[in-house]
């Protein structure tokens, strides 16, 4: 006994609107996504072109366009947007900002870092200690979300630091010290300049975007 099993395919038919014809004109120029084909889909189809028949012209898979012909009827021209995968929501960037506000509201001294301000390696750094595995690229995104800026420190001289003519008597102690202990038959060869200055490295920093810190 042979069965016989007839496929009934409903047709798609569109007929639109003056409105909704301009817009999907409209979307039909936009080339930074695919709207701008799919829009062209339905675009046939008010001009009465079957699924069959919009495949075969812009060789594209018949689903594809029964697909999108359907998403619009559905949903209208948000029906041809692309929509973004679910998948498991991010665990890290909560934790992340949890602890970056307070972090960046004190020096990294604080915690035992050595530099005055913070850098993403710092920052990665401590977080791995607390068991949070952070990206570069995640934590420059929060940072920049709260409106934090990668920047120089003002320059500032501290109450104690010493005036450039203490800063020079000291090297040429330092100088006479060393010359003392050198015999004067050694020859002494520098493959580099030696070079002193007044002026301190300033670093940089991840600072609230309008804020100074010295």
């Amino acid at each position: 006994m042979v069965s016989i099993i007839f496929l009934i395919i409903k047709m798609i038919r569109i007929s639109l609107s003056e409105s909704e014809r301009a817009e999907l004109k409209r979307l039909r120029l936009e080339r930074n996504t695919n709207i701008g084909e799919r829009a062209y889909y339905v675009l046939l189809s008010d001009a009465g072109k079957s699924a069959p028949e919009i495949a075969e012209q812009l060789n594209r898979n018949i689903i594809t366009i029964r697909q999108w012909l359907n998403r619009y009827l559905t949903d209208g021209s948000n029906g041809l947007k692309t929509k973004k995968a679910s998948g498991r929501p991010a665990r890290k960037a909560p934790a992340i900002e949890l602890h970056l506000k307070e972090l960046l509201d004190k020096s990294p001294q604080e915690y035992g870092y050595q530099e005055s301000g913070w850098q993403i390696n710092l920052l990665r750094d401590w977080f791995q200690k607390q068991g949070i595995i952070a990206g570069e690229r995640t934590m420059a995104k929060l940072l920049k979300k709260y409106g934090y800026v990668y920047k120089r420190f003002s320059k500032t001289i501290p109450e104690n630091a010493p005036s450039p003519a203490e800063k020079k008597a000291k090297v040429n102690e330092i100088v006479g010290l060393i010359k003392q202990k050198i015999p004067e038959d050694i020859e002494i060869l520098f493959a580099d300049e030696s070079h002193f200055s007044n002026q301190p490295y300033v670093s940089r920093g991840w600072f609230k975007c309008g804020e100074k810190k010295q």
